[in-house]
């Protein structure tokens, strides 16, 4: 959270629900990124947040952009990106997107099966690819292991058969979930992808390109690893485990670590009401949920931190937090803590934290529920 978001609430208080964004925290976090990675090159996931001003800033700071999309794409084409810096990597594409991201010009995608590497073939000819691995995901808040990637064995058979079919295959990718708190499970991915290196260079197939993914953690309801400690870490891993076969060039594909804490979510308390249920705790429902920009709360896995604007002497209590939707889904937190001021009531706004990344992006219209409006601090 910064002040800037806190001050600019205080003067113009906006119509609930707000997320307020100060721009010049997406910069201080790429130019601390760059100096955490060094020599890794930057492509930032669009997929956090694809507003046109992010994409805009961090273009001029010299980042290259992870498209899921040819609709992320085609935005990153419009903010003035160039093309030799977008890679496109969903590794589930229409036959249409890839070739419309051909004749764009981006020249780098994605696979993970034969079917997704012969349609490349087909509509990007002769392009680089890169082939995405299943690692392990433990320690992850939003795990992303079980819908992509593939195994070793089956990478290595791709990789030979893209060379085979005229595409360029460069390297490997892999996700170790978002919001990735295990330095342990860091090291395993990296061994996975250094395995494929050393076992590809046996037979002649030398790789140089390794693209790390996602997964560092930003801060929520609870702090994570120093950063120092974290970065550090997965520089050793690299250089420990493919040695001489270290890739010439590696990427990283940060998304919340770059965007999430620059945003902060103002909402608005709409009942609060005591319902004997659940150890008598009472519930706290918002005009935001599930539905219109808290997605991640889903298991209750994202736990943000929300605060209330009351005096620090207020008595409090732990709430169930709800949205305002009529769906009983729309849950937010009932067995996470929601401590929050005993005099709540209707009309009260509260602040949740760290809500620049994944929040808007998953909006939707369900029940008519109004969007989270967006405000950007230059």
């Amino acid at each position: 959270m910064t002040n800037r978001c806190l001050n600019w609430l205080e003067q113009k208080k906006p119509e609930s629900p707000a997320l307020i964004f100060d721009l010049s925290k997406v910069k201080k976090n790429y130019l601390y990124t760059k100096n955490l990675y060094k020599s890794i090159e930057i492509y930032y996931a669009v997929k956090a947040n694809p507003n046109t001003k992010i994409i805009k800033l961090l273009n001029r700071l010299g980042s290259s952009f992870d498209c899921a999309s040819i609709e992320e794409i085609k935005t990153c084409i419009k903010a003035r990106v160039s093309a030799k810096k977008i890679s496109f990597g969903s590794t589930i594409k229409k036959e249409i997107d890839i070739e419309k991201a051909y004749k764009i010009g981006v020249n780098l995608f994605a696979f993970d099966s034969y079917e997704e590497l012969i349609k490349i073939a087909k509509k990007a000819p002769g392009v680089n690819v890169f082939c995405r691995l299943m690692v392990p995901n433990g320690g992850s808040e939003w795990p992303l292991s079980k819908k992509f990637g593939c195994s070793n064995i089956t990478a290595e058979k791709l990789i030979l058969k893209a060379k085979e079919i005229g595409l360029r295959p460069i390297g490997v990718s892999f996700h170790v979930g978002s919001q990735q708190l295990s330095l342990k499970t860091w090291q395993k991915a990296i061994a996975y992808a250094s395995n494929i290196f050393k076992s590809l260079s046996k037979k002649k197939v030398i790789l140089s390109f390794l693209n790390l993914g996602g997964g560092m953690p930003t801060t929520y309801k609870n702090k994570v690893y120093n950063c120092k400690i974290y970065s550090s870490n997965i520089l050793k891993s690299i250089n420990t485990n493919f040695g001489n076969l270290k890739p010439i060039r590696i990427i990283i594909e940060p998304g919340r670590f770059l965007v999430a804490d620059a945003g902060v979510i103002e909402t608005e308390v709409i009942l609060v009401s005591s319902r004997g249920q659940y150890n008598k705790k009472r519930w706290v429902y918002i005009d935001v949920g599930r539905y219109n920009g808290l997605a991640e709360t889903e298991g209750e896995a994202i736990h943000y931190e929300i605060k209330a604007k009351a005096s620090k002497k207020v008595k409090k209590e732990n709430f169930i937090l709800a949205g305002p939707t009529c769906d009983g889904h729309d849950v937010i937190y009932k067995k996470k803590e929601c401590i929050l001021p005993s005099n709540l009531k209707s009309g009260d706004k509260l602040r949740i934290i760290s809500a620049g990344a994944y929040t808007t992006v998953y909006s939707s219209n369900f029940n008519g529920i109004k969007n989270i409006s967006e405000y950007f601090i230059e």
